[in-house]
């Protein structure tokens, strides 16, 4: 693989590439064939962040160049980057139509504006955020940092609401209960549930190693978390009772998805296996052994095809009933990040390779679950939605 650094090729060539790669799936109308890539964009480094799309169907993604980018989804065009003082692990949550916020290894959490990449605010923290941020129905953000506090601020302003102290390091992801109750994990081996309009205790859950692995919420009232000890956990959400865990022989960072029959995918990390669990009693349905390890959370599609990535570089599309694997992308690079699935079936990926991709399948959009991919949906608010009367 060419390093873009060394790269002797002329910029206007480079972006010539790209939009050229962009050009056949769209010049004839007719939808490329699964597996296609419709864009690709090399960034200065790997990337651990998770896509997120937002207005306009731009395409928001962080990199370890220590910078957040901005493409068009349709032709992979990049329309800013922002740079920040690290690395940028986090993946962005887009805040309605103007603003998208996320944080860097810096110790900041930033919000840009969308549509220039210009900086509206910056709220600094004593450790670097790993953790993504989840955005509240009243437009609270909140995010972990690893200085050990979980912050929910103003979405609009960057104020700090409040802040909760956990003894650990919080670089899982928060996710909210229709209730407005945020769930998370700490290094600290806590599982936490806090009232996200005061920053109170609801309850917690030591689960016996450290949680790196972010939070699911199920239709039916259960919330799901993995471990490092193996175990992924269902808990019921307003008591904080364990109803089930699950002991898959390997270290659980992965977070998870849940089908609409309430089925939860997810990965583990030594054994390297994407996991089809009950979300009922916790039994394993089915698990497809990758050549690596899997951080990458599933990303559910209305048709029924589970696509996940592997540190052995490879996508996979997965058959949710059986486990068989229907097809499969390989990347340059290992991919540690979570795929996205916008509502046209393009499904858009990073990897360490630096790579962005968009790539076609053969899923009409995302399942009409309650939880379809990483960060509830593809604006990653990570927010349970209430189902309309």
């Amino acid at each position: 693989m060419m390093n873009s650094k060394n790269n002797f090729f002329p910029n206007w060539l480079i972006v010539l590439t790209v939009v050229l790669i962009a050009v056949p799936s769209l010049a004839d109308g007719t939808k490329p064939k699964r597996g296609t890539v419709l864009w690709q964009y090399e960034t200065g480094d790997q990337i651990k962040s998770s896509p997120a799309i937002g207005p306009n169907e731009n395409v928001y993604v962080g990199s370890m160049d220590h910078k957040l980018y901005a493409f068009s989804g349709k032709t992979g065009e990049k329309l800013w980057e922002f740079r920040t003082g690290d690395e940028v692990n986090s993946s962005p949550t887009i805040i309605g139509k103007k603003l998208v916020c996320f944080g860097s290894l810096d110790g900041s959490f930033y919000a840009v504006d969308a549509k220039t990449g210009l900086k509206r605010w910056q709220f600094r923290t004593g450790g670097g955020i790993y953790s993504s941020p989840a955005l509240g129905s009243d437009g609270t953000v909140f995010f972990g940092s690893q200085d050990n506090k979980l912050y929910a601020l103003n979405g609009e302003t960057g104020k700090k609401r409040w802040q909760f102290a956990a003894r650990g390091t919080i670089d899982s992801s928060p996710a909210i209960s229709a209730d407005g109750t945020v769930y998370f994990g700490s290094y600290d081996k806590h599982f936490y549930a806090v009232n996200g309009a005061t920053g109170k205790l609801k309850w917690a859950s030591d689960i016996g190693d450290l949680v790196y692995s972010s939070p699911a919420i199920g239709a039916d009232g259960k919330v799901y978390i993995g471990s490092h000890n193996g175990k992924v956990y269902a808990f019921d959400a307003k008591s904080g009772r364990q109803h089930w865990h699950c002991e898959t022989s390997s270290p659980v960072a992965s977070s998870f998805s849940v089908d609409v029959d309430g089925t939860v995918f997810g990965g583990s990390l030594v054994n390297g296996k994407i996991l089809a669990i009950s979300g009922a009693n916790g039994k394993i349905r089915w698990q497809l052994k990758t050549a690596n390890r899997v951080n990458s959370t599933p990303a559910i599609g209305a048709d029924g095809t589970i696509y996940a990535g592997s540190w052995d570089g490879h996508l996979y599309a997965i058959d949710s009933m059986t486990g068989q694997m229907i097809w499969k992308f390989k990347a340059e690079g290992s991919i540690y990040p979570s795929p996205v699935l916008a509502n046209d079936g393009t499904l858009y990926l990073a990897s360490w390779d630096k790579k962005v991709y968009a790539i076609a399948t053969d899923s009409p959009g995302p399942a009409k679950s309650s939880w379809p991919m990483r960060g509830q949906n593809a604006q990653h608010t990570s927010r349970i939605q209430l189902k309309s009367k």
